[in-house]
């Protein structure tokens, strides 16, 4: 899998995420994850340009976020998550307990949706 794979792109799957989520923050970011059916974590992010006006900024807060979504990728249920900064970091603070709020955000989302086994078959219905 290339780091480009686990990104969100489709309108349809931020907006499943949207729908039913579940939900961990810090003090800038707020992290939302749904459980998918690709198998590996995926990496949506929102940052708005009326917390950051200059273009340089919203970047660094982008590169941030991915590189702890990066470093935390193998510990990560399989789940769509978006972020979403919600207000504005102070410089280099971006990204503190971000980790620790994927993995939380992530097991929050397979608590409420937990995986079905493979090899289970839906039961058949009765013919009342």
């Amino acid at each position: 899998m290339r780091p480009r794979d686990a990104r969100l792109v489709n309108k349809v799957d931020f907006d499943r995420v949207f729908a039913e989520n579940q939900r961990a923050r810090t003090d800038y970011v707020m992290v939302m994850a749904r459980p998918n059916q690709v198998g590996y974590p995926r990496l949506g992010m929102i940052v708005a340009k009326r917390l950051l006006a200059r273009a340089v900024d919203r970047n660094r807060v982008k590169r941030c976020v991915r590189e702890g979504f990066r470093q935390v990728l193998q510990e990560l249920p399989a789940c769509d998550f978006v972020v979403r900064l919600i207000a504005k970091p102070i410089p280099g603070d971006e990204a503190r307990d971000l980790s620790r709020t994927f993995k939380r955000a992530g097991h929050r989302a397979m608590a409420k949706w937990p995986p079905a086994p493979a090899d289970e078959v839906a039961p058949e219905p009765s013919p009342n």
